[in-house]
């Protein structure tokens, strides 16, 4: 039987709504959240919370928080906002309900830089697959736009690598910067050319 709280009715209309914040996210006490986990059949674990973010279900990943999972386990198979960027591959989960999911992650404490990444930081991964909403929020949350993979690449290069221009546009904006030499060759037989323009705003002067 579905266990329906106030928090459940606030997530539904937060879902649909644009921009929520990690003020305005409901929170269960942990009361509210063992009851909802008991009729809704989930184990207080880990796997239920990666499955909970993958699957973009913002109320079970909050009742797993709020009823004693750490957000920052290093026993999840990668960082929370990490897997939560991960959840926009192929446009499964609605961003809206991937950026109420982020802020129920932030307000349990989430960390958006992981001490010891060094190929894929959430918002390399969001710079890969993400509407540029999300790429904002995670650096309004403090994800490194300097963030470089053993290979050199930055998010905002690897934004344009991958052709997700909403992500390039979004670290640009942001104050992300290209080098002259990355430019260059990002420049190489492009010849699309909002591509071209976003290419060479982002140039450092």
């Amino acid at each position: 039987m579905r266990i329906v709280t106030a928090a459940v009715l606030l997530f539904a209309a937060l879902t649909a709504a644009a921009a929520p914040s990690a003020d305005n996210v409901p929170k269960m006490t942990r009361e509210e959240a063992l009851r909802y986990l008991d009729g809704e059949r989930y184990a207080v674990d880990q796997t239920n919370l990666v499955g909970a973010i993958m699957n973009g279900n913002p109320e079970l990943a909050e009742a797993l928080l709020s009823a004693g999972v750490d957000v920052n386990d290093p026993e999840l198979i990668h960082p929370a906002l990490h897997l939560a960027a991960t959840s926009c591959a192929g446009k499964r989960v609605e961003t809206e309900t991937i950026l109420t999911m982020i802020e129920v992650l932030l307000a349990h404490g989430a960390t958006a830089n992981v001490p010891g990444e060094t190929e894929l930081s959430a918002l390399m991964v969001a710079a890969q697959q993400c509407e540029g909403s999300i790429v904002h929020r995670l650096v309004k949350a403090g994800a490194d736009m300097k963030f470089r993979t053993t290979a050199g690449f930055t998010p905002l290069s690897m934004a344009f690598l991958v052709g997700n221009l909403s992500a390039a546009e979004a670290l640009v904006g942001e104050g992300a910067r290209l080098s002259a030499e990355a430019a260059a060759k990002l420049l190489e037989g492009k010849d699309d050319p909002k591509y071209i323009a976003l290419v060479k705003k982002a140039r450092a002067k």
